[in-house]
């Protein structure tokens, strides 16, 4: 399943990127797709930060899912989107020439103009210039699931029991579980398929959740075990709501 990440961008004026993390690792299919098409939508109406509007939004949609079943027959992915000073570029990654031939030929209909541009990028260096690592990965992570709660209707001022998922190996939960609770966290007394909670009573904001990943590190890397990410409870929320009602 693709893992999109969105974030934008220090530049000026400032891009907005989403692309798929997954394939930051996957050397087997980085090796046998070398082939980069580059696809930019241009000439579309744009709001005052140069980004597509609504109408714009549903032409480049239209374009995103005729580009999907072109991959999809022809051994391509899309890894990556950047949109901003009135372009929309998408780049693919094919296993052959004849994928930019498809899109040529099947990419019709559209109302804004798209050019498609091929070459070898054997080293994904396009990729690599987008693509999130380490704590910059974990801080679009968590910007990006706070817009979500936001855009939900969750009330950010308050705090939530965030559930953090660890990683731990075989036979250091219970060391995991104590060095978790001195650094403050609650943990359930049971693991599962290697996996443990941790959770904390906090306001979710990115400088609360950068600290909570540090002290999770500082109590587990030494256990071999790392920190996989984080979620609101759902049965806390619902004992929230069941006592709003009483």
């Amino acid at each position: 399943m693709a893992d999109w990440i969105p974030y934008e961008t220090s530049d000026t004026p400032s891009l907005e990127v989403s692309v798929d993390v997954d394939f930051a690792d996957d050397d087997t299919f980085r090796k046998a797709h070398p082939n980069l098409l580059t696809i930019t939508a241009s000439s579309f109406a744009t709001d005052s930060d140069g980004q597509p509007t609504d109408a714009s939004a549903q032409a480049l949609f239209s374009l995103e899912q005729q580009l999907e079943a072109v991959c999809d027959e022809h051994d391509a992915a899309a890894v990556c989107t950047v949109s901003g000073a009135a372009s929309y570029k998408i780049y693919v990654y094919a296993a052959g020439a004849e994928a930019a031939a498809a899109l040529r030929d099947r990419v019709t209909g559209l109302q804004i103009p798209i050019d498609i541009q091929s070459q070898r990028d054997d080293a994904w260096a396009t990729y690599e210039r987008y693509v999130l690592r380490g704590e910059e990965l974990e801080e679009a992570r968590d910007n990006d699931q706070i817009a979500q709660m936001d855009e939900a209707g969750e009330d950010l001022t308050q705090e939530f029991d965030v559930v953090f998922d660890c990683e731990i190996p075989e036979g250091k939960e219970d060391a995991a579980q104590r060095a978790l609770r001195n650094a403050g966290f609650d943990t359930e007394e049971e693991s599962y398929d290697g996996m443990i909670e941790a959770s904390r009573s906090m306001r979710v904001t990115p400088e609360n959740l950068k600290a909570a990943r540090r002290q999770i590190a500082s109590a587990i890397t030494p256990l071999g075990g790392s920190y996989e990410g984080w979620g609101i409870d759902p049965d806390a929320d619902e004992a929230q709501y069941e006592d709003d009602e009483d």
